[in-house]
């Protein structure tokens, strides 16, 4: 990883990987350092040049004085200023799950640094607002957690799952926190025992890394708070709003009314896959933003 100096004496991580168009990459989390998207730098590194920058607080990044800027404007405005800080042109944000929300808030921020913005699973609009009109995200996200509920794992992870906020609020170890998100995680994908997957999640495994005090920031108000929608009609660039159908978390149900606020955005709703398409659809996913980015 090289470092990169910012503004007061802090520094932000990062690598490189690929050729072609300059673009940034965002991990999600928040919390959880770039390299677990290495696979989605590799997969795309023909036509991409991507910068994986750690979020502040993960990897070697400097964490924020204050908590509210584990935000995704908080993140965007950090990116941005790596993105300065690097002399770099206009680029592609491409992000996933929480830095898929960054992507889009940093190309709603800052139109003048955004050639394209490809959001993967992004997370839009929070439970408070969800309940207020009605439910259709949680009602997906139950849904689609029972669908394995006869897998081995499952007695053990959905307790996780359940108390995941009360859990992370009082973890005093990033340890727990990575913990817990490899306890979970064979609920991001929709076939997630098939033995090509479960060898590919082992791997994804290896790689969480987390940042607790994000982690509690968004689970102690940001998250449950979280619209997007008044900002994404900020969105100048051509953008692409990728999800998996059997995503309980960032699905259908999240996907939609996102593409739905951005003037001229594509969607891209891949069948017989979770949250994290560049293990599940890899050539689905690459054909998707390939073609994305030819338009």
């Amino acid at each position: 990883m090289a470092e990169v100096a910012l503004r007061g004496a802090r520094v932000a991580s990062y690598q490189v990987i690929g050729s072609g168009r300059p673009a940034l990459m965002f991990a999600g989390g928040p919390g959880f350092a770039a390299s677990y998207m290495t696979g989605d730098a590799e997969l795309l590194s023909d036509a991409l040049q991507s910068y994986l920058i750690d979020p502040h607080g993960s990897g070697s990044s400097t964490p924020p004085a204050d908590p509210a800027n584990y935000s995704p404007e908080g993140h965007a405005r950090f990116y941005e200023e790596v993105r300065q800080a690097l002399g770099l042109p206009r680029m592609v944000v491409l992000g996933h799950s929480f830095g898929g929300t960054t992507a889009l808030s940093y190309a709603a921020l800052f139109p003048e640094s955004t050639q394209a913005c490809v959001a993967v699973a992004a997370f839009g609009i929070g439970p408070d607002a969800d309940a207020q009109e009605g439910g259709e995200a949680e009602a997906e996200a139950d849904a689609l957690l029972a669908r394995h509920a006869g897998s081995p794992w499952y007695e053990a992870a959905r307790p996780v799952m359940d108390q995941w906020t009360q859990r992370i609020l009082a973890a005093d170890d990033p340890a727990v926190m990575e913990q817990m998100m490899i306890t979970v995680l064979p609920f991001y994908l929709a076939e997630p025992d098939k033995p090509e997957v479960a060898a590919r999640l082992a791997e994804m495994s290896r790689m969480v890394k987390a940042d607790l005090a994000a982690g509690k920031a968004w689970e102690g108000g940001l998250y449950q708070s979280v619209d997007l929608r008044p900002l994404l009609g900020r969105i100048e660039c051509p953008t692409l709003v990728a999800a998996g159908e059997l995503d309980f978390a960032c699905g259908p149900a999240q996907a939609r009314p996102i593409a739905g606020h951005i003037r001229g955005a594509r969607l891209a709703l891949m069948a017989g896959c979770g949250h994290i398409p560049s293990v599940e659809a890899p050539q689905e996913y690459r054909q998707a933003v390939l073609g994305f980015l030819s338009g």
